[in-house]
């Protein structure tokens, strides 16, 4: 994207993120950053923000993967719509992303049906969660 073509352009872009509440991140007792939320108003024309929000990203470093990061900011969000009083969730996962799409899957989200083009041939697939109360 060309928002982030530079480093001072990412730097400007999180910080507005953060300052926007819509990035959250895990860090260790040591204040090592290990992982990172962003969500937001979902940007798809057919869904209600009024009662949606959008999981636009969950990141972890790689040595943080199977040691409950991404669960834990998954869980994050989760409590964000609560707050928010919405009653769904919903995300853009890529098609090869298979770990990525087993994650999900394991916390509920499941696809909706929806599609868009993507890189190297394989598609978006848009997948959705009703959170649970």
């Amino acid at each position: 994207a060309k928002e982030l073509a530079s480093a001072r352009q990412i730097s400007a872009y999180w910080e507005r993120a953060v300052a926007e509440g819509r990035a959250q991140v895990a860090v260790t007792p040591e204040d090592r950053v290990v992982g990172f939320l962003m969500d937001g108003p979902p940007k798809f024309d057919d869904i209600d923000a009024a009662s949606v929000r959008e999981l636009q990203q969950i990141g972890v470093e790689p040595n943080g993967w199977g040691h409950g990061v991404g669960s834990l900011l998954h869980e994050v969000f989760v409590r964000r719509l609560h707050v928010g009083r919405l009653t769904d969730g919903v995300l853009e996962c890529w098609e090869a992303n298979e770990r990525a799409q087993a994650f999900y899957a394991r916390h509920g989200w499941r696809p909706d049906g929806s599609r868009r083009l993507g890189p190297l041939g394989r598609d978006y697939i848009r997948l959705r969660m009703t959170a649970p109360f």
